[in-house]
């Protein structure tokens, strides 16, 4: 996904909602303060993405909290 697409996604839904994120077996509401900028790998075909390894292909990703 995109910011391009977040963003579409997120206008979509009500605007009163507030933002919660799984925090192991909890939850906690989402600060702009707790997303990141982080350089990871280039996605693999699967969808995952590898922490940063000098040796191969990466890229910015605008990482959101979680488990």
């Amino acid at each position: 996904m995109t910011v391009k697409e977040l963003i579409e996604f997120l206008q979509a839904q009500p605007q009163d909602l507030q933002v919660a994120y799984k925090c192991y077996s909890e939850q906690c509401l989402l600060r702009s303060e707790d997303i990141e900028h982080i350089t990871f790998c280039l996605p693999r075909p699967d969808g995952w993405i590898q922490n940063f390894r000098s040796d191969m292909p990466s890229q910015v990703y605008l990482v959101f909290p979680g488990n």
